[in-house]
């Protein structure tokens, strides 16, 4: 029996080296295309039957146009960016094979999977979305089932926001001026833990966070609220703190209780076939 192939385009680095690993343990023969081999991505998209896009977000278009027409139907293309509308909607327009987003949502060193998820947006087809979630699950991460449209809606608060504040507090602390090897002996333990995720941002891979911010579709809205909120706490603050005290007793945040459906936005797949 013909061993299933695929081919992972940006497979040489970060999470397209990640996938490799996962899809080789799972027995597939896996190709790689990066800046450095010979294989091209063109040629990965002619020959396997799972063609994987794991390039950086800004080139993620350019790659699914150029392989997305050689891809034949029956195969299956995919990608493994953090943003989803886009990618599915190219990949659907410029191919004819199945279609699947794929969404990690963790960072290429985590080698346990226990705790993790994936996200998976049907794009077309069956048949490699069900190769896909088999690979997945079969490897202990937890499988999310949503459509491109909420999980841009969700990443939008998880790392748009969440990335945003991150810059915001890095640059304030630095127009602050104060020099961070005086602050650190005054450093709470929280404190620490957010600088030092100031300092990833800030020098492992900002470009990354660059396009998550600029590629959400739903960015604009939620920095405006951002915007508003930080207005308001900053027109409530005074001296003792009583305004931003009141502020806050009478907002109910949705980490104090109530619902306690996926917190993600999400619906895991077992979930959804038992009909939640």
């Amino acid at each position: 029996m013909k061993k299933m192939t695929a081919g992972i385009i940006g497979g040489t680095h970060g999470m397209g080296r990640w996938m490799t690993g996962l899809l080789r343990a799972q027995g597939l023969a896996v190709s790689v295309a990066g800046r450095a081999t010979k294989t091209t991505a063109v040629d990965l998209a002619g020959r396997c039957d799972v063609v994987a896009v794991a390039v950086p977000i800004a080139a993620t278009a350019g790659v699914i146009r150029e392989v997305g027409p050689r891809v034949k139907p029956g195969r299956l293309l995919m990608d493994l960016t953090s943003l989803k509308t886009e990618p599915v909607a190219l990949m659907l327009s410029h191919s004819e094979a199945d279609v699947v987003g794929c969404h990690p949502l963790f960072g290429p060193s985590v080698s346990d999977p226990a705790g993790h998820s994936v996200v998976l947006c049907r794009g077309r087809g069956e048949n490699g979305y069900a190769l896909m979630k088999a690979v997945f699950e079969k490897a202990g991460y937890r499988v999310l089932e949503t459509t491109p449209r909420r999980h841009d809606k969700m990443m939008s608060v998880v790392q748009a926001l969440n990335h945003f504040n991150t810059i915001v507090l890095g640059m304030a602390v630095a127009e602050a001026g104060i020099p961070f090897p005086e602050l650190q002996p005054f450093s709470t333990p929280i404190f620490t833990t957010k600088m030092e995720i100031v300092r990833k941002v800030f020098t492992d891979t900002p470009g990354l966070y660059a396009d998550i911010l600029a590629g959400n579709p739903h960015t604009k809205k939620i920095l405006a609220s951002y915007a508003r909120v930080a207005q308001k706490i900053r027109a409530r603050a005074d001296a003792r703190g009583r305004g931003v005290g009141e502020l806050l007793r009478q907002r109910r945040h949705p980490l104090r209780g109530g619902d306690r459906q996926d917190a993600q936005g999400f619906v895991p797949v077992r979930q959804r076939r038992q009909g939640r």
